[in-house]
């Protein structure tokens, strides 16, 4: 039987399909591309997802009722650092607002409050964007490793939790957020020992140990190297019922791939998502895979060592 919070997650994606909140037929059938990579064991997981050329389609989310035409944009808060000047997109209290059918469900992870919503432009089955309760920066700390090992414990290890650092994939770096999800990710068959043939940077914590200590320390020693431009993505997942931390290495200048676009947390673990480049989709081989990784790979200050 599912644990209590994975039950409760994926019977809200359910509502959340039937109210209309969520884009597309997440049940239908996604095509797929796998092309395998013999230097890393890796096979890259390549998907057509045009249901989330909407996230951007304000008159078509609002006949849909996922935004509400009704919103009163005076009371939604606008963090002054955003230069857009759009409201926060992951603020409670905004959400209630704009989506007044998106179910958010209150969760408890290493002290900290967050709510859970289904991600109406999803990129995988019961994708959830994890919300923290209070407006506080996308910015990696202690507390952000052991929320994700909490999320994925209480899961029973259903679900996989992403975080994203600010600008390395997260689209709103003054709101802390993280990312769950059912599915597997290509990166989850890496193994250990094969980490340096994966074409991007990446560190596999597993086994013995405090992993919340040594990814902690891990990763505030890459952030510390250069506090302007390093960041990380991250994946906590299971193997053989026992967690696993993927750290992957990233720098703020090498975020966009030229044939893919932005560059965050998904792509990183092996899963390109396309919606608005057929082309590109059609024509993608390990080549241009493993090009686009080369785009996005941090200078290689001490990397041979870290990895």
């Amino acid at each position: 039987m599912a644990e209590p919070l994975a039950r409760r997650l994926t019977d809200t994606w359910a509502e959340q399909i039937e109210s209309g909140f969520i884009l597309g037929d997440p049940s239908a059938p996604v095509e797929t591309r796998l092309i395998n990579d013999p230097a890393s064991g890796v096979t890259f997981r390549l998907r057509w997802l045009p249901h989330r050329n909407l996230r951007t389609d304000t008159a078509a989310l609002e006949s849909r009722g996922i935004l509400s035409p009704d919103r009163d944009e005076s009371v939604l808060y606008r963090d002054p650092r955003d230069p857009s000047g759009h409201h926060c997109f992951l603020c409670p209290a905004n959400i209630r607002v704009c989506h007044p059918l998106e179910e958010l469900v209150p969760v408890r992870a290493a002290g900290r409050n967050w709510l859970a919503g289904a991600n109406f432009a999803w990129l995988a089955h019961n994708h959830f964007t994890v919300i923290a309760e209070e407006h506080v920066d996308q910015s990696f700390d202690r507390r952000v490793i052991a929320a994700m090992l909490d999320l994925h414990a209480q899961t029973a290890g259903e679900f996989r939790v992403v975080y994203n650092g600010a600008y390395a994939g997260a689209t709103i770096p003054w709101h802390l957020h993280l990312h769950a999800t059912t599915d597997a990710f290509p990166v989850e068959e890496l193994h250990p020992d094969r980490a340096p043939e994966y074409p991007t940077p990446v560190r596999v914590f597993a086994g013995a140990g405090s992993l919340e200590t040594e990814v902690t320390d891990y990763v505030i020693g890459w952030e510390r190297r250069d506090p302007e431009h390093h960041r990380v993505n991250m994946l906590v997942a299971s193997r053989g019922g026992r967690p696993m931390v993927f750290v992957f290495l990233r720098d703020t200048r090498f975020t966009i791939a030229g044939h893919k676009g932005l560059i965050g947390g998904w792509e990183v673990a092996g899963d390109y998502a396309y919606s608005d480049r057929r082309d590109d989709f059609d024509a993608a081989d390990i080549d241009a895979v493993r090009a686009a990784f080369a785009e996005i790979r941090p200078p290689a200050v001490g990397m041979d060592r870290d990895r």
